[in-house]
C-alpha cells in the first residue's frame, strides 16, 4: 500500500483496524488486528524517534536550544511515546482474549478516550506536530 505520506498512512492503518475489528466474531481476525496495532506502535516510534533525531541535529548544527523549543521537543515526544504504550495495551487487551470473546466495545471505548483524540490533534493541518503535543498535554493535565 502505497501512501503520499505518513499521517496518511497512520490514518489508514487505523482506518484498517477499525474495518476488521467490525467483521462479525465468526471471522475476526486477531492475528490481523495485532499487526495493526503492531505497526501503529511502530509508526510512534518513528515519530518519537523524529523528535530525538530533531533535537539531535539542533546540537549537532551548534543551534542554541532555547528552553522552549526544549520544551516542546520533550513534550512531543512524550506524547507520542503515551500513544505508542496505548497501543501496547490495546495489544494485551486482544492478547488475553480469544475471538469467542472479544470485548470489542472496551476496545473500541479504549481507543476512543485515549488514542483517537491525540491522533487527530495530531494531524491537525495548520499546526506543527510539536505545538499540538504541548497542547495535549496542558489539556490532559500532564503538564501546568
Amino acid at each position: 500500500m502505497s501512501h503520499p505520506n505518513f499521517k496518511q498512512k497512520i490514518i489508514s492503518r487505523v482506518e484498517d483496524f477499525f474495518i476488521h475489528l467490525n467483521h462479525s466474531d465468526k471471522n475476526l481476525d486477531l492475528m490481523y488486528l495485532d499487526a495493526c496495532l503492531i505497526d501503529l506502535e511502530s509508526d510512534f516510534q518513528i515519530l518519537t524517534n523524529y523528535i530525538q533525531d530533531e533535537r539531535l541535529n539542533l546540537q549537532l548544527e551548534g543551534m542554541v536550544i532555547t528552553p522552549q523549543t526544549e520544551k516542546r521537543l520533550t513534550n512531543a515526544e512524550k506524547l507520542f511515546k503515551s500513544v505508542q504504550s496505548e497501543f501496547k495495551e490495546l495489544r494485551k487487551l486482544l492478547e488475553n482474549s480469544d475471538s469467542d470473546v472479544l470485548n470489542k466495545k472496551l476496545i473500541i471505548d479504549k481507543f476512543d478516550k485515549y488514542i483517537s483524540p491525540k491522533i487527530i490533534w495530531l494531524f491537525e493541518e495548520e499546526k506543527t506536530i510539536e505545538y499540538t503535543a504541548l497542547k495535549h498535554l496542558y489539556e490532559t493535565g500532564e503538564i501546568r
